[in-house]
Formats: C-alpha cells, sequence, structure tokens
C-alpha cells in the first residue's frame, strides 16, 4: 500500500475585530486564512470546518479527528482513506523514505 497525503481541505477567514475600543488599523491587517479540521466518522460520514468543540472531537463515534493546518497521512486503502476519498478530498503520492521517486518531495525533515 502507499502512502498519501491529504489535499483539499478548505479554508476559512481572518477574523476581523471590530467594536468600541478596537483600533481601526485592525480593519486594514489582513491575516492569512486558515485550513478547516475535518472530522471522519465511524459510519464514514466526513464533517469539515473551522473548528469543534471538545465533546465533537471526543465523540464515541469519532473515528478520526484531523486538525486544520497538519499534514495528514494514511495508506491507500485504509478506512479513512475510503471515507475521505468518497467524501471528494484528493491525495498526494508519498515517496517512502528508502525509495526514490520521479520528483522531489519534501517529506525528509
Amino acid at each position: 500500500m502507499a502512502t498519501v497525503q491529504l489535499l483539499g481541505r478548505g479554508t476559512y477567514g481572518p477574523d476581523v475585530a471590530m467594536g468600541r475600543g478596537v483600533s481601526r488599523l485592525w480593519m486594514y491587517f489582513l491575516s492569512p486564512p486558515a485550513q478547516n479540521s475535518v472530522i471522519v466518522y465511524d459510519d464514514g460520514s466526513v464533517v469539515e470546518g473551522p473548528g469543534f468543540e471538545n465533546s465533537q472531537i471526543k465523540a464515541d463515534n469519532v473515528y478520526v479527528y484531523i486538525h486544520g493546518g497538519t499534514r495528514f497521512r494514511c495508506e491507500t486503502g485504509s478506512f479513512e482513506y475510503n471515507a475521505l476519498t468518497a467524501a471528494g478530498y484528493t491525495w498526494q503520492t508519498i515517496t517512502g523514505f528508502d525509495e526514490y521517486g520521479e520528483d522531489y518531495d519534501d517529506q525528509y525533515p
């Protein structure tokens, strides 16, 4: 089985602080968007969102929680691979540590 890395997660925009006592300069600061987190449930359903409560992450029916901004890797044919593929996510094949791939990738620390 090949090792693959999850691609295609959405992003959410920056929160701009407004209101009394907040400098108007923050309206002009555009921080980069952040990557969404993903929850895969035992029944194969997938939910993506900007953040989840601890009660949602630690629920009994959660198979895997993928924190936003992290590189999630798994094996082809695994449960999470099949569930995420069925939900429309794409993958990048990762060359093994003792193998040479056709193209250079940045898997080495």
